[in-house]
């Protein structure tokens, strides 16, 4: 990539081949600390201000990069984490997404092969609030044929660092 003044031309993203060492850099800093200083960030990787802040901005508007605040569950008062398989009726699968994608308590919906068609991750004040889900919401969806359910019972570890492929 090469910088003139304020403007820098790059290549669209796409995969790991779109980065190079500075979006690598960027990238392994916000990981460990999402609100990081753009001059700090700067100072490490050796570049201006400017270049972190023009590439941070096409980190994000490739969609490879999307800084959020992660809150604990738990700390929050929410009791129960739960996962759920769930095999659904042929032609229903994004009848079925649609809807779960729409719970408030789904914080992660994802269409699988193998012995699920839907994985969902789902947060719970307590077992009343999985049962009501589970016993009366769910099956108002309808195109579940049949559903797995596994409670957590301790994180050990939560990650959300990636590097590139």
């Amino acid at each position: 990539m090469t910088v003139t003044g304020n403007q820098e031309s790059s290549p669209v993203l796409q995969g790991s081949e779109g980065l190079d060492d500075v979006d690598r850099g960027i990238l392994r800093m916000l990981q460990e600390d999402g609100r990081v200083p753009y001059r700090q960030i700067a100072r490490e990787l050796g570049v201006s201000e400017g270049t972190i802040r023009i590439r941070l901005g096409r980190l994000q508007d490739s969609g490879v990069l999307n800084v959020v605040a992660i809150a604990d569950p738990f700390r929050l008062g929410y009791r129960v984490l739960a996962f759920l398989l769930l095999r659904v009726e042929p032609g229903r699968q994004d009848h079925v997404v649609e809807a779960l994608t729409g719970w408030q308590e789904a914080t992660y919906v994802s269409s699988c092969i193998g012995r699920a068609d839907i994985y969902v991750q789902l947060v719970c004040r307590d077992n009343d609030h999985l049962h009501e889900l589970l016993h009366q919401r769910l099956p108002d969806i309808g195109g579940v044929r049949e559903y797995e359910t596994f409670m957590e019972l301790k994180m050990h570890k939560v990650s959300y660092e990636y590097s590139p492929a």
